[in-house]
């Protein structure tokens, strides 16, 4: 018996030094999570947040209107396919699927019915159009809201848990929040925000950011 358990442990052990057992490697991470925040905050602010502004003059599709080509020129994409390209670069495959879904996809939700997609293309709605403009709802909810403003400390970042297939990176964030009917007071919140990574070609942000 004792022979048996000896042979036990002496597995277990085998087993834990293995590749498959071992922690990441974090090399290069925290080289890369600033670039990678910033670039997933400015994301935020096209899905969640203030959003692609459209072209009022446009001629208007159901709900949509035509993106502002101006702000597109400025931002470096013109199609849904090169935002998502941009968005790819910055998130993992996981995330992305998450941030397609609430913002490119009108789906239902338990509870809470049928979610307006923020942005469509014309060629998602069967429009002749070579080269498939983007389209802005003129409906859909800004999720995240204009009166809180987050400051990032990119030079406090600092590695966190690390585990098998991801690693946590802490950053010192200060989120402000503005007046409103709900919070009448003007008033700054200091803490540390948790942000998970992935490696996937490069290194990838699986979580949110805000």
């Amino acid at each position: 018996m004792k022979k048996f358990l000896s042979l036990l442990l002496l597995a277990a052990i085998c087993l834990c030094v293995l590749p498959g057992c071992a922690s990441l490697d974090t090399t290069g991470l925290l080289e890369a999570a600033p670039d990678l925040i910033r670039r997933a905050a400015a994301l935020n602010e096209i899905y969640y947040g203030a959003g692609i502004p459209y072209d009022q003059s446009g001629e208007p599709i159901g709900n949509y209107y035509p993106a502002d080509k101006s702000y597109l020129a400025e931002q470096g994409f013109s199609t849904i396919a090169e935002l998502k390209s941009k968005t790819a670069a910055v998130f993992s495959v996981s995330y992305c699927e998450a941030i397609y879904a609430a913002t490119l996809s009108g789906f239902a939700a338990e509870g809470s019915g049928y979610i307006i997609a923020r942005y469509s293309s014309s060629q998602a709605e069967n429009l002749r159009d070579e080269n498939e403009t983007i389209l802005v709802s003129t409906t859909a909810e800004n999720q995240l809201s204009h009166r809180v403003s987050i400051t990032y400390d990119y030079a406090g970042v600092r590695l966190g848990e690390v585990g098998r297939n991801h690693a946590m990176v802490i950053i010192p964030t200060v989120t402000v929040f503005y007046a409103d009917e709900d919070h009448p007071e003007n008033y700054t919140v200091s803490e540390d925000m948790a942000i998970k990574f992935v490696y996937e070609d490069g290194w990838r942000i699986d979580s949110a950011t805000y």
